[in-house]
């Protein structure tokens, strides 16, 4: 083998090793492998003095996409794609700013940016229009929940952070060490305790943490409906319809909310005309029958019509205009939530899936509407309420996030914040089939839990509902491809956890010194503009 092929197969090797390492949490295996994951990475860097890294750092994430969310091609091949290539730029963007900061300006700047550009760019992915924060490296550390317990202080890009650091320390202790065995214990105080503290410091909250005594009754509904032959089209409304109501009768006296999942039914329920359709009429006298002090909590999809001789305002840029009317309407993927009184309540989901029910920027890009993955039901651009609203029985407030939403930390944490006591999560993760995307989806509700120290009731039309206590340990559990209803008691929290109640701070402040860093860049090479670190 020739010196050249030697050296692409020992950088191929470093870059298919981070890659593995990084996809491991993902896989179900440990989180514990992403705190030395870019060492790898960062040696093809040093190696090279550079010159490789970007080609490095976009192989490695490419490849760490490839591995961790494959399954999404099940669903959508184009949707695996997309995902894979929208990282790879993205933070392969943030590898290339590093690198070129690394070759001309202190190793301590390099790195500074190198950390704050990362985390600043995920709260990016999480707040930007185009976002898909599946692989965001504070999510992957769901797995080993019981170390990230101070997760109720920084949020998981606190995770990022901590990830980012340990390997950046332990990559100067292995360097250091390779290059002079001398001092070898000294070099290695540091990383030890960036990894320990935090960890002991979460497994003493996790011991010492009371949930309180006071507890709601939940029955979690798995329709166990499959979303490509039953749920759009092989199963009559009227069938569905049936089950949910036989379901709802064999929840437990006692329960308060019962919650069946996202679009449980896949009706046209038009906004304004809910009330006294058949569907609303059966379930609520199916609670006066069985469950008079329950409220039952269901996905539809619901819609909004205009009519522009009585509408005085141009349509909204996700309506949909019947040709040849004066007629536009919406399209809402929604919670409503029932009860034996004659008020409904209603909420529409604001995060939405990428390429199914939204396109970025689509004030812009109209056009590209028809390019959306149909996965049923309504498809396309959907509206958004825009921000969260809590359901009231009996004056307990809970929150119900659909879906997705279960993702996103801080936007989850505006549910508490505006009173919720116990969390809800509905979704439906039959489209992935038997993969590892709806074990995935439900390890992030876990971060939730612990996020805003709410008890998580989580229901599936099939994949696995749960009850996640304030801890972030799921209690109970139902299995892929059953039929269930999971009851259990959860318990209520009034109390405000610091990321609840000041949200991101990690991210804002990541942003911040990432900004300061570079306009420091900047300034360094303007007084020295020939200087190149070697």
């Amino acid at each position: 083998m020739t010196h050249s092929l030697k050296t692409i197969a020992i950088d191929a090797a470093l870059c298919l090793s981070s890659a593995l390492l990084l996809a491991m949490p993902w896989w179900g295996v440990t989180s514990l492998t992403l705190l030395v994951a870019l060492v790898p990475l960062l040696s093809v860097q040093r190696r090279h003095r550079g010159r490789r890294f970007w080609i490095a750092a976009m192989s490695t994430f490419a490849l760490f996409n490839l591995l961790s969310v494959s399954w999404v091609a099940k669903a959508a091949v184009i949707g695996a794609i997309a995902a894979t290539v929208a990282y790879t730029l993205y933070f392969g963007a943030v590898a290339a700013l590093y690198n070129a900061v690394w070759k001309r300006a202190p190793k301590s700047l390099a790195y500074t940016l190198l950390v704050s550009c990362w985390v600043a760019a995920e709260r990016l992915y999480l707040n930007g229009e185009i976002s898909f924060p599946w692989l965001n490296l504070g999510g992957g550390l769901a797995l080993d929940h019981t170390l990230v317990q101070w997760y109720e202080y920084t949020g998981s890009l606190g995770g990022t952070l901590w990830v980012l650091i340990v390997n950046l320390l332990l990559f100067e202790a292995v360097s250091k060490t390779v290059g002079d065995r001398r001092f070898v214990i000294s070099r290695w105080i540091a990383p030890a305790l960036w990894v320990a503290v935090p960890m002991i410091w979460s497994l003493a909250i996790y011991a010492s943490y009371d949930e309180g005594d006071e507890k709601v009754t939940v029955a979690m509904l798995q329709p166990n409906v499959d979303p490509y032959k039953d749920k759009f089209g092989g199963m009559t409304q009227n069938a569905q319809l049936d089950r949910l109501v036989d379901m709802v009768r064999r929840a437990p006296v006692g329960s308060r909310f019962i919650v069946a999942p996202e679009t449980a039914l896949d009706d046209n329920f038009w906004i304004g005309s809910i009330e006294g359709t058949h569907m609303a009429d059966t379930l609520r006298r199916t609670l006066v029958e069985t469950h008079p002090g329950a409220s039952v909590i269901l996905g539809i999809n619901a819609f909004r019509g205009y009519h522009k001789m009585l509408y005085d305002a141009p349509p909204t840029t996700t309506a949909r205009t019947l040709p040849g009317r004066d007629y536009w309407w919406d399209a809402y993927n929604s919670a409503l939530c029932i009860d034996t009184t004659d008020i409904l309540q209603l909420y529409h989901k604001s995060k939405l899936v990428i390429g199914v029910e939204m396109i970025p920027y689509h004030e812009y890009f109209a056009f590209l509407n028809s390019l959306s993955v149909d996965l049923g039901g309504i498809s396309g651009v959907l509206a958004t309420q825009e921000e969260s609203a809590c359901f009231d029985n009996r004056g307990l407030d809970a929150g119900c996030a659909i879906c997705y939403e279960s993702v996103y930390g801080e936007y989850f944490a505006s549910f508490v914040s505006k009173g919720a006591k116990v969390m809800f999560v509905i979704t439906n993760d039959g489209w992935w089939g038997d993969t590892p995307g709806y074990r995935q989806h439900l390890r992030f509700s876990k971060l939730r839990a612990i996020e805003t120290r709410r008890s998580i009731g989580r229901s599936a039309n099939t994949g696995i509902s749960a009850l996640i206590n304030e801890r972030g340990d799921i209690t109970a559990h139902t299995e892929w491809d059953e039929e269930r209803i999971l009851s259990g008691e959860l318990t209520l929290n009034d109390s405000m956890t610091l990321f609840t109640r000041y949200g991101d701070i990690t991210g804002r402040a990541s942003t911040g010194v990432f900004l300061l860093s570079l306009l420091y860049f900047f300034a360094y090479r303007r007084r020295k503009k020939d200087y190149i670190v070697q």
